[in-house]
């Protein structure tokens, strides 16, 4: 019996004392922090631009690969077997450099993907910045971000900090 009351007293102890030692934790949602950003608007809104204009580029590519098919197509009974290597070898040629020049486009370390990093990175670079010393200057141990943290299934609101972040930068 004096056993159960010592673990009794224990639990109601730590009970009493976990609260007392619990971290500050905040929460934010980048995207609405980046959204808010008028410098970010502005480099997606170019990245958007010349992203179309490489798409267009590899449309037009497609197109003239599709027109050489189908006159392929049309022709081939009336082809030489070499002459129908020939333009076969043409089209999968024409096929490959388009699937480069998309991979220099668009792949992991295209174009694209370059300037992203060269105009959104120092955007992202200032709000981890802000952030960081938000959450120092608050008390914050941690801060989760909601754009990139799945399962958050209930938070305080006052423990949302995108709007002074989104101050903070503005």
């Amino acid at each position: 019996m004096n056993m159960k009351k010592l673990f009794f007293t224990l639990v109601i102890a730590f009970a009493a004392i976990l609260p007392a030692s619990a971290q500050k934790i905040g929460f934010i949602d980048t995207d609405s922090v980046l959204n808010a950003l008028p410098d970010y608007q502005a480099a997606v809104k170019k990245l958007d631009s010349q992203a179309e204009q490489y798409r267009n580029q590899l449309d037009a590519d497609l197109q003239v690969i599709e027109q050489i098919y189908n006159a392929y197509q049309n022709q081939k009974a009336r082809l030489t077997t070499s002459q129908r290597t020939n333009v076969e070898n043409d089209i999968v040629s024409r096929e490959q450099q388009l699937q480069q020049k998309q991979e220099s486009y668009f792949g992991t370390d295209g174009v694209m993907a370059k300037n992203s990093e060269k105009l959104l990175g120092p955007i992202r670079q200032r709000v981890e910045k802000a952030i960081s010393q938000y959450a120092a200057s608050n008390g914050y141990s941690v801060v989760f971000d909601l754009a990139v943290t799945g399962g958050v299934v209930y938070m305080k609101e006052a423990d949302e900090i995108t709007g002074a972040i989104i101050k903070m930068l503005k």
